[in-house]
């Protein structure tokens, strides 16, 4: 794999992913739960209009997906980057890949949800354009809730 430029799920990469899961998720005080709030992670194509895997060589370091709400809104899901790679610019990099590719599907809106708690990320959404909304979904994990509008340029 070449290093560093999101690619597309496959289902091969479905021990590395459980694995990277299980690593980067406690970075930030989360468990890997794959038999309850995780389970949707062993079928991505149900569950994501997209998925994206990062790799350093064959180690995969982040992801990033987008899971379609209705015909024309979405969801950025699964925005994760192991620690030892933040500050390298490959966050954005997901992030913007994961936009993009929304704008060119005609999404509209691009919502997310995330933790008060996750202070860079959250500076990361509003330097790409995202601005606080009113809570959109149930998740109890979460208290921060975010709309990009992808119907103007920029970003």
């Amino acid at each position: 794999m070449e290093a560093f430029i999101p690619v597309l799920y496959e289902a091969r990469f479905d021990a590395a992913l459980f694995s990277f899961l299980a690593a980067c998720l406690p970075e930030s005080g989360r468990a890997l739960d794959l038999e309850g709030r995780h389970a949707f992670y062993q079928n991505i194509p149900q569950h994501f209009h997209a998925f994206w895997c990062m790799f350093d060589g064959e180690r995969l370091i982040g992801t990033a997906a987008v899971k379609k709400l209705t015909s024309d809104s979405c969801e950025l899901k699964s925005l994760y980057l192991l620690e030892k790679y933040h500050g390298k610019g490959l966050g954005r990099t997901l992030l913007q890949t994961a936009v993009t590719f929304a704008r060119n599907a005609d999404y509209q809106k691009m919502y997310l949800d995330s933790l008060s708690t996750s202070t860079n990320a959250l500076a990361l959404y509003r330097k790409m354009g995202f601005q606080d909304t009113a809570r959109y979904n149930d998740n109890p994990h979460s208290d921060v809730f975010m709309v990009l509008d992808l119907s103007g340029e920029g970003t």
